[in-house]
């Protein structure tokens, strides 16, 4: 989501949930509405090249790119529109009085804040009959230049634009701007175009020695503090933050921010002289988004990936909070709502980070177009699909929906050729939220009842009476791990299987395979894992598990919404003193705390710090809070977990 249209962004973030993308500091996960999945007749038809670039004035968006021939739907007729052309917002038809007609591809397009111009940047020389080169601002009505607005000479591409804190920001593959030298990243007065003196620092070097310097996409934060940059370079005021930098805009000058990440130093293909492709701020500025290319590049490495990273990491090496891997696919366009990251390449599938250019364990099919979950990056279950081509070159969010452009002329089977708009209506989930003390807890396969279901009322400090509710007819022996999620109980079992049932705490729903990663090639490793679990529970939707006999804390990344499962495995915890994870007979979270059932009966509890990549048990506080000798209760079972009703709340 380009920055410049945070109006109309935040009209639909509005009817998407709750504020904000989702954040890994918080214990609840927002829910959200992603746009439809059909697009919505009426848009025009670009019938040869690509659309870079979208973005909306008013009623009117304005599309940018390498085309030169387009028709309104339903007509016959073709229209020359070299590079630019206008619509209207609401109807699709073309604006048939604004020609710009600028000869040459345009790449970037950007309101000017005034409600009737807008910016564009690309490769022109001349754009409405007068001299610019490769940046200018035009009138919406007409197409005509702003004619007090003149940056000059700009020696070289310009690749993308932003306009915040009264500097207008430009991206490319320029050395000179005016006359002066501020090679790739500059910024100019918004009215005039003159020189701004405020963007000093030096961006320098290239990926592979190959290319030029340029940076290819940018994005800044709502409140002005920070900027983003991907492309190919290497120093920024020669140190080395290698295509990806961070710049602190808060100040009288820019200045390098506290943000660094050496994880773009992976080579990739040396087909490419860089492989980064897109970057975008969510809408409360809490995380930023990377798309790349590259050709498959093993499950460590950044190639052919989407990734989150927090925006205020203070860090010379920052690490992403998830990855997603395409198996050797790329992905260019990227755009966030609260509900969504909107990705859009050539990709074949999502969740796939072993295996390249085939299906691999846990990879789920997403042709050219995806939804991810963001807080862990995993595919939701929306799935238009789209003709691949190389991609989707950008995404505008308005008040209608999601505007897709791109090279290709199909998208969920319908004719809509290279742009398409998908109201924002679709489907909405519910927030995930973290269970609460008091709660009943449920303990399957304890001593007291070792094929059956125990409940007990728990506050943190006082464990009720126990009762024996109904066990659904399950043989809670055979069961691994459990949780719930807002009214369904999901189990993990000795035979490695993983479903789901809704439960009221008295009755039980028909058992659901949660097999969503096991569809194209079953993740193995995930169902051999929770055949000999040991406890599990549901966390900023990642499933946290333990393992017979490991002092490990484990998590994998899992969407309820989709039911699918990551395909890689990472650590969240090595254990802490006071608790040894080898011990573990069933566990819980609830609130900011973990509750840990062990082989002697005692219930220990320790601290639960959520944020980074995954939580983790906080040292220094595990304490045994119940047990045989604390209060005469025993605890302990092949599953432990906390009711929550369909609401979220507890019982």
């Amino acid at each position: 989501m380009r920055r410049g249209i945070l109006a109309a962004a935040a009209a639909l973030s509005l009817g998407c949930g709750l504020l904000g993308a989702s954040q890994l500091a918080t214990a609840d996960v927002p829910g959200g509405t992603v746009v439809r999945t059909t697009p919505v007749a009426g848009t025009p038809h670009i019938l040869d090249g690509r659309v870079f670039a979208v973005t909306r004035v008013g009623d009117t968006v304005i599309l940018g790119g390498s085309f030169t021939r387009v028709r309104n739907e339903g007509s016959t007729t073709e229209v020359v529109r070299n590079g630019l052309v206008a619509l209207d917002a609401n109807t699709g038809q073309l604006r048939t009085g604004f020609n710009p007609n600028p000869g040459t591809s345009v790449t970037s397009l950007l309101p000017a804040g005034d409600g009737t111009s807008v910016y564009v940047g690309g490769g022109f020389t001349s754009i409405s009959g007068a001299t610019r080169a490769r940046v200018a601002r035009i009138r919406v009505a007409d197409g005509s230049v702003v004619s007090t607005f003149n940056a000059g000479t700009v020696n070289g591409n310009v690749r993308d634009m932003a306009l915040r804190g009264g500097r207008l920001w430009i991206a490319g593959a320029f050395t000179h701007v005016a006359g002066r030298s501020q090679p790739a990243l500059a910024t100019l007065d918004p009215a005039t175009g003159a020189f701004s003196p405020y963007m000093g620092l030096r961006v320098a070097g290239t990926h592979r020695g190959s290319g030029v310097t340029q940076v290819l996409k940018i994005d800044t934060t709502t409140d002005g503090s920070r900027l983003v940059a991907v492309g190919n370079f290497d120093t920024l005021q020669g140190v080395q933050n290698h295509q990806l930098l961070m710049l602190d805009t808060s100040g009288a000058t820019a200045q390098p921010a506290t943000f660094r990440t050496g994880y773009y130093l992976t080579p990739c293909s040396s087909a490419f002289d860089t492989y980064m492709r897109d970057v975008a701020f969510s809408g409360d500025d809490s995380f930023f988004v990377v798309t790349t290319t590259g050709a498959y590049g093993g499950s460590t490495g950044a190639c052919d990936t989407t990734a989150r990273f927090e925006t205020r990491t203070a860090s010379t090496d920052a690490r992403p909070s998830w990855i997603n891997h395409t198996g050797g696919d790329t992905t260019y366009g990227v755009g966030i709502t609260p509900a969504a990251v909107y990705v859009g390449g050539h990709q074949r599938w999502q969740n796939n980070p072993f295996a390249g250019d085939r299906a691999g364990p846990g990879a789920v099919a997403r042709e050219g177009i995806a939804a991810l979950d963001p807080v862990n990056g995993l595919p939701l279950s929306w799935n238009p699909g789209r003709d691949k081509g190389v991609g989707v070159f950008d995404f505008l969010v308005d008040d209608r929906g999601l505007w897709v452009a791109s090279d290709t002329t199909r998208i969920a089977g319908q004719l809509r050729s290279r742009i398409a708009l998908l109201l924002k209506d679709g489907a909405t989930r519910p927030t995930i939220r973290t269970p609460l003390l008091p709660n009943d807890v449920y303990t399957g396969a304890s001593t007291a009842a070792p094929t059956g279901l125990l409940r007990r009322r728990y506050d943190g400090a006082v464990a009720g009476t126990v009762q024996d509710p109904p066990d659904g007819g399950l043989d809670w022996s055979t069961v691994r791990g459990a949780f719930m999620v807002n009214g369904w109980l999901y189990l993990g079992r000795a035979d490695g299987s993983f479903t789901r049932r809704t439960f009221t705490g008295s009755t039980y729903g028909t058992a659901q395979a949660v097999d969503t990663s096991d569809r194209i090639v079953r993740l193995a490793a995930w169902h051999d894992e929770i055949a000999v679990m040991t406890g599990m529970f549901l966390d900023d939707n990642r499933v946290y598990f333990t393992l017979a006999g490991d002092p490990t804390l484990y998590y994998r990344y899992f969407t309820p919404e989709s039911g699918v499962v990551g395909a890689q495995r990472y650590v969240a915890s090595t254990g802490v003193r006071g608790l040894d994870l080898r011990q573990a007979r069933g566990m819980f979270l609830a609130g900011s705390q973990v509750y840990v059932a062990t082989t002697t009966g005692d219930l220990v509890r320790v601290g639960w710090e959520r944020g980074g990549p995954s939580g983790r048990l906080v040292p220094g506080t595990a304490a045994t809070v119940s047990g045989p000798v604390r209060d005469g209760r025993t605890w302990g079972g092949r599953a432990m977990f906390l009711f929550q009703s369909t609401s979220g709340g507890g019982a």
